[in-house]
């Protein structure tokens, strides 16, 4: 049986944070949203109606890598979905919006 050395360990709590640990990661998120005001305008603009890519594109006025850039950490972290075509905010992209736009 192998032992488990300190690298181990570590990582092991890395993959399942504490219920403080999860917190403080949502507030670093949110607050990563709410230093940019390119993010701030995506979400202002996909707005509680959705926006197709070319609208959202057009809108927003940002060159190609900014706005890959933006909307890659947007998805990822969960505040905008695309379904149908359509970006639309999730439950917690409705809240940020609310408290950010």
């Amino acid at each position: 049986m192998q032992e488990e050395d300190e690298l181990d360990a570590y990582m092991a709590t890395e993959k399942d944070p504490s219920e403080g640990g999860s917190v403080k990661m949502d507030h670093v998120i949110m607050e990563k949203v709410a230093i940019s005001p390119d993010r701030r305008k995506l979400l202002r603009i996909v707005g509680v109606f959705g926006k197709n890519e070319e609208e959202l594109r057009d809108k927003s006025g940002l060159n190609d890598f900014k706005y890959k850039y933006h909307m890659d950490f947007l998805l990822k972290v969960g505040f905008l979905k695309f379904e149908e075509g359509v970006y639309r905010l999730t439950d917690s992209g409705i809240a940020v919006h609310d408290s950010v736009c």
